[in-house]
C-alpha cells in the first residue's frame, strides 16, 4: 500500500498563487486536509496506524490539478482515477455533490482543468487511460460522461 501525505501551509494562501493550476493545488489539497475523514490502517502483525483520508470531491480537485505536472503514466492514472471518482455508485453522487458546494474559485479553476482534459484534449485522455491496463475498458462516451456529470455539479 502506498500512502500520500500532502501539506498546505498558510504561508501558500499568501497570496494565492495567480495561476490556475497554481491556486487549484493549495485551495484543492486544503480542502481535502480540512475535510478529510479518520481511518485506522491495520498491518497483519497487528501494528496500526491512524490517517486522514480525503474525501472524494476533494480527490478529484487534486487530481484535475496534478494531473498537468505528472508524467504520462502518472496522468493516465489520475485521469482514470477522476473517471472512477466520478461514476462510482458508492461515492459518485457525494463527489459531485461535495464539488458543487465547494468555493468558487476552487470550481472556477478545476472546470478549466476538467475541460483541458476531458474536453479540449479528450481524445488525448481517452488515449492516455486506455494505454493503462486498469483503463482498458475506459470508452471515449465515459469521458464524455465525466465531463457532463463534473461540469454540472462545478458550474452550479
Amino acid at each position: 500500500m502506498q500512502v500520500d501525505v500532502l501539506e498546505v501551509s498558510d504561508a501558500d494562501f499568501d497570496p494565492l498563487p495567480e495561476d490556475p493550476t497554481g491556486r487549484l493545488h493549495v485551495l484543492s489539497h486544503s480542502w481535502a486536509a480540512e475535510t478529510a475523514s479518520a481511518l485506522r490502517i491495520r498491518a497483519r502483525g497487528g501494528a496500526s496506524v491512524t490517517v486522514a483520508v480525503a474525501e472524494p470531491g476533494p480527490l478529484i480537485a487534486m487530481k484535475l490539478q496534478s494531473a498537468i505536472d505528472r508524467g504520462t503514466r502518472k496522468e493516465a492514472t489520475d485521469l482514470l482515477d477522476i473517471v472512477r471518482l466520478s461514476t462510482d455508485r458508492a461515492c459518485g453522487a457525494t463527489a459531485r455533490a461535495q464539488l458543487a458546494a465547494a468555493g468558487e474559485v476552487l470550481r472556477r479553476d478545476a472546470v478549466l482543468h476538467l475541460d483541458l482534459f476531458f474536453d479540449q484534449r479528450v481524445q488525448r485522455t481517452s488515449k492516455l487511460i486506455r494505454e493503462v491496463p486498469e483503463g482498458r475498458d475506459a470508452e471515449l462516451d465515459d469521458l464524455v460522461l465525466v465531463h457532463e456529470l463534473l461540469s454540472a455539479a462545478l458550474r452550479n
